[in-house]
């Protein structure tokens, strides 16, 4: 199966899940480089990713912007809502999606996205309703498996990784 949309929640996802408070009261978020990585492989695979969190705030805004994501979507309480919307503008079907996410706000995705995965250090409930649980736990590169696991599926993974490899050494010229 060749997903046509990839949608990601953010919080024990691309982060562990933790919050960290300056004295100033400023909430900063620890993200991982490899997860950038996912994002290129869909950039190569051409699958649209989607950013999809129900809390805002600036430290993910400004992640998201630095890696030049399209669609990303914070402060959204309804996902089935909005990934719907995404999936009429496309003109694509919800079982053409592949989510990630970890906590009981992504539980509604499960069984009406055609693939949920989740961090092997998700909620348990959504780890046993999970089609995957990942070998990665959240901001330790959970979104780059993923992603590779997707690519795996359809297939896709292999001739994708040699497209990036083929630019690194063009841009090494």
């Amino acid at each position: 199966m060749k997903y046509k949309l990839v949608v990601s929640d953010v919080d024990g996802v691309w982060t562990d899940g933790s919050f960290y408070y300056s004295s100033e009261g400023d909430v900063i978020r620890k993200f991982s480089t490899k997860d950038s990585y996912g994002i290129s492989l869909c950039r190569l695979a051409n699958i649209p990713v989607l950013i999809l969190s129900s809390e805002k705030n600036m430290m993910v805004e400004k992640r998201m912007k630095k890696l030049k994501l399209r669609y990303v979507e914070l402060g959204r309480k309804n996902k089935l809502k909005v990934i719907s919307s995404y999936c009429n503008k496309m003109n694509i079907e919800l079982s053409e999606v592949a989510y990630i996410g970890d906590d009981m706000n992504d539980f509604p995705l499960i069984g009406k996205v055609g693939f949920f995965a989740c961090p092997e250090d998700a909620y348990y409930g959504i780890r046993k309703a999970a089609n995957s649980v990942l070998k990665k736990k959240g901001g330790n590169g959970a979104f780059r498996e993923f992603v590779e696991v997707i690519l795996e599926k359809s297939g896709d993974l292999e001739e994708t990784y040699a497209k990036y490899i083929n630019e690194c050494l063009q841009t090494q010229e």
